[in-house]
């Protein structure tokens, strides 16, 4: 961690996201994650609520998510939940990850290799901030985004007392369980509504970027207190992480990288003794259509994350233009459940 890393984090600190910094939980070759204390600004937040009688709803501090990152910190908490610090090396790993920028529309007047190293970071920083965003608004379960300075991304820290929820290669269950075919299910699910709610290919999706949590560490809203769980929240689901890489459906190896995303997680689980489906079946299951239904019909009205692109937070036309009306996790997974019972490994 250097000096303007510190800095940045001292501000932060002042800002009351988070209380302090503390050690290094998990190390890769392109960044440091750190776990951080929630600070006083996301348990303020969630007492206003409960005072409000909103019970855990997300307030006007927490529910306010910017793709510039910068310049919005004065309306960021942490909803009562500890802080992930995601620290990028300044290092030439990113010489190699050009593809993933150049091809896409976003990025259409940068080239990647034009920018120098320092640049290079920042740019890659701000490009997983942004999926990040655009994934939870989606209703994927991701790390909720909270703030980006720089080489740097606050994230809601998953995990309990310190320790991270372990990735999907570290937890040991019996081979053939159907609890491997539930993540399975979920992860294919978590792919689909990726692909059509957020318009994203993940393009480096493995075991070790699932993670295994309860229901309550990735849901949406304050962290609801353990004396008031239920049996739903303790679920496990999986978690998607790690979407620097991630690309919009039109980059033009988006096809290739879903399919070598769903290749890589079948690969994984299929080891694990249960059936999936074929490379080929699992990529027309991601990628057929969608079709949404009335609001009035399906008495939901879907994906209702408000998308801010700037200081303005109560316009209705920024409702996030990707949603799908219907969308219900829980009958994609039993269509795929269905699916997969006539599959052979």
């Amino acid at each position: 961690m250097d000096g303007n890393v510190r800095m940045h984090i001292a501000a932060v600190i002042n800002a009351g996201l988070i209380d302090r910094c503390n050690g290094v939980v998990k190390e890769g070759k392109e960044a440091m994650v750190y776990h951080a204390d929630g600070g006083w600004k996301g348990r303020r937040s969630r007492q206003q609520a409960e005072d409000d009688g909103g019970g855990v709803a997300e307030d006007e501090i927490s529910s306010v998510v910017h793709y510039s990152g910068e310049g919005a910190l004065d309306t960021v908490g942490s909803d009562g939940y500890d802080v992930a610090v995601k620290v990028f090396k300044r290092i030439s790993e990113f010489k190699g990850r050009g593809t993933y920028v150049d091809g896409d529309p976003r990025y259409h007047k940068q080239k990647f290799k034009t920018n120098d190293q320092r640049d290079q970071v920042v740019l890659w920083t701000e490009k997983e901030y942004r999926n990040l965003i655009r994934a939870y608004r989606a209703g994927v379960p991701v790390p909720k985004p909270l703030y980006r300075k720089e080489n740097i991304l606050f994230l809601r820290f998953l995990g309990e007392n310190g320790w991270p929820s372990p990735q999907i290669k570290e937890i040991d269950m019996k081979k053939g369980s159907k609890k491997w075919t539930t993540l399975y299910a979920q992860t294919l699910v978590a792919v689909r509504r990726l692909y059509h709610c957020a318009r994203l290919i993940h393009a480096d999706l493995s075991e070790y970027n699932i993670l295994i949590c309860p229901t309550w560490q990735a849901s949406h809203g304050h962290l609801i207190p353990s004396d008031e769980r239920t049996a739903d929240d303790e679920t496990l689901q999986v978690v998607l992480i790690d979407f620097g890489q991630s690309v919009e459906i039109g980059h033009p190896s988006a096809e290739k990288w879903l399919r070598r995303d769903l290749s890589t997680v079948r690969d994984f689980f299929v080891k694990q003794g249960i059936k999936a489906l074929s490379n080929e079946d699992a990529e027309r299951h991601v990628t057929d259509p969608f079709e949404e239904v009335d609001d009035a019909e399906n008495g939901e009205t879907g994906i209702t994350e408000i998308a801010v692109d700037s200081a303005k937070t109560e316009d209705i036309d920024n409702i996030w233009r990707h949603t799908k009306r219907g969308w219900d996790d829980k009958k994609e997974m039993e269509l795929l459940l269905e699916k997969l019972k006539g599959t052979s490994r």
